[in-house]
């Protein structure tokens, strides 16, 4: 890559050997000539910059999130492992992301362990949950809920924790949220930002499961920016093997060249404080399969001898010393995935080319359905769509010229499920025309996709008219003027296609020990895919 030097000479650094650099001025000949410079410089490009391995491209980057779900509240020892893990992290120069339960922090603050709370504080500071295991879990109270009253719920029964925590804690905002177990639900993730998780304006989520994800990669849902059902991407090592360091160190290796093949990507990798101390995971001691017992008969687990704690922090360390001397290898927290994954629709906003890309694709006879699109460097979701076109039409409509590049706000995907019956396939200008402006207004207030759209007496999908909108459109940059004299035509009951990447609902979606026998959380995997109109890929920042 290229960049000014000494003298106005051009400087470039290599990938072979990153500590080396080489300045044109320094291996040139004294000439004066300015045109004899510029043919020296041309040559040493041509010729003996290939010999050195000089290229323009940076190295590519493979980021590490180590996150710990620190959540044992009954064990005192678990304490003490919390803030070992920080401390010795601290030491090493990397920073990591401790996502702490509600009912930890408080207890943290009633035991007056301030040293475990000021070791942690160096790291990222995560929420995961108020109570973690007490019944009900999140997916059992939001399982008969909607959309809007399961964000209600959420925030009723988690803004109190989260707000215990960053209070404790110290800190504006929490770097991320993730379910306790595999207690997911879509309703959690829109209320993020309500209950204080937003690092740098932005929501985020990191855990590992299966719910909802893209090609093992982070991704967009509900306008939050999740690391989540990363597959193989996803690595631990076994604390409490004694032979356990090489094969996770092999392991991590694989997923590092891998990814670097692929041009970079983010390697996750979690633990929980208590696995250094315990025998038997605390909540399972206590409130395993469906099990609720008052407080006053909440145990604490079983303690594991101070030697197998200590081998376990010695392995740990190994692995970790590892990991960080890999070349191109950072560790990296919640609170910096934003800026690693930034999206542009937000913040800069996509230009009128693109919206005549996202038309063609709509419109594009044999087309499936509505999906995401990546556009270049951008990735604009189903929801995207429609709040642009529904802008852009109504804008016209309404006599007004939109501003390019035009930003999307960011809608949620609707509240029910779209209309089945016999619907319209194109209607006449006027009824589009009233249709759109509704959109409009639903769109600005609402802050979502609708469920349906009316057209007179006639609701149709919102998927069906997205298209309309898009055609709508194309006409206009076409011929030079809406579609006025003429009907606009409808999808006709189009696939949502992104709910393919939702998982079909089997009993091990929702398979954790603590939930009730039985529990499938149906109705949430049912509500998880009207949701994926806002699920797009997270694309990193270019090297």
């Amino acid at each position: 890559m290229a960049e000014a030097g000494p003298a106005g000479a051009i400087r470039y650094s290599t990938v072979p050997n990153p500590g080396l650099s080489v300045t044109i001025a320094s291996m040139q000949p004294p000439v004066k000539c300015l045109c004899c410079r510029i043919l020296w410089s041309c040559l040493f490009l041509l010729f003996v910059v290939p010999r050195l391995g000089i290229a323009e491209t940076a190295p590519p980057v493979i980021h590490v999130i180590l996150w710990f779900d620190t959540e044992d509240y009954l064990l005192p020892a678990s304490d003490d492992a919390a803030k070992r893990l920080a401390q010795m992290l601290t030491q090493r120069g990397i920073h990591a992301t401790f996502k702490v339960v509600g009912e930890k922090a408080r207890t943290l603050q009633r035991r007056g362990r301030q040293d475990v709370i000021a070791a942690l504080k160096q790291h990222a500071i995560g929420y995961h949950a108020n109570f973690h295991s007490v019944h009900p879990t999140p997916a059992e109270y939001l399982e008969d809920c909607g959309l809007l009253d399961g964000i209600a719920e959420f925030v009723r029964r988690e803004g109190g924790g989260a707000g215990d925590v960053r209070r404790i804690f110290g800190v504006g905002t929490l770097a991320c949220y993730g379910q306790p177990g595999s207690s997911w639900a879509a309703p959690a993730i829109a209320a993020l930002k309500t209950i204080g998780v937003a690092p740098h304006g932005v929501p985020c989520y990191v855990d590992d499961g299966s719910q909802v994800g893209v090609q093992n990669k982070p991704f967009w849902y509900e306008n939050a920016l999740m690391a989540y059902d990363l597959g193989p991407n996803v690595t631990r090592m076994d604390l409490h093997d004694p032979q356990g360091v090489q094969p996770a160190e092999r392991k991590f290796q694989r997923i590092a060249e891998r990814l670097a093949h692929d041009g970079g990507g983010l390697v996750s990798i979690y633990f929980h404080p208590c696995e250094w101390v315990h025998r038997q995971f605390w909540d399972a001691v206590n409130f395993s399969h469906g099990a609720n017992p008052p407080r006053e008969r909440w145990r604490p687990p079983p303690q594991l001898p101070p030697e197998e704690t200590e081998a376990a922090f010695d392995r740990f360390g190994q692995y970790i010393d590892f990991i960080r001397a890999r070349p191109g290898v950072h560790f990296v927290t919640a609170n910096d995935l934003p800026e690693i994954y930034p999206d542009s629709v937000r913040s800069v906003g996509v230009a009128e080319t693109v919206l005549d890309e996202l038309a063609r694709r709509l419109i594009a006879e044999g087309a499936r359905g509505v999906d995401f699109q990546v556009i270049g460097r951008q990735a604009i979701s189903a929801a995207d769509q429609f709040e642009l076109f529904a802008r852009v039409v109504g804008s016209w409509i309404t006599g007004n010229a939109p501003q390019f590049p035009l930003r999307a706000a960011g809608l949620l995907g609707p509240d029910a499920a779209p209309p089945v019956g016999p619907a319209p396939v194109a209607v006449d200008w006027p009824a589009f025309r009233d249709a759109t402006l509704d959109v409009m207004d639903f769109v600005q207030t609402q802050r979502r996709v609708p469920a349906r759209v009316f057209l007179g007496a006639y609701p149709v999908p919102p998927t069906d008219f997205l298209v309309g909108l898009a055609r709508a459109y194309e006409f206009r940059r076409r011929q030079g003027r809406l579609p006025t004299g003429s009907g606009v035509p409808l999808g006709n009951h189009l696939e949502l296609l992104p709910a393919r990447h939702v998982a079909a609902d089997t009993q091990d979606v929702f398979g954790w020990v603590i939930h009730r026998p039985g529990f499938r959380g149906q109705n949430i995997l049912a509500l998880a895919r009207l949701q994926t109109w806002t699920l797009k890929p997270a694309l990193g920042v270019s090297p």
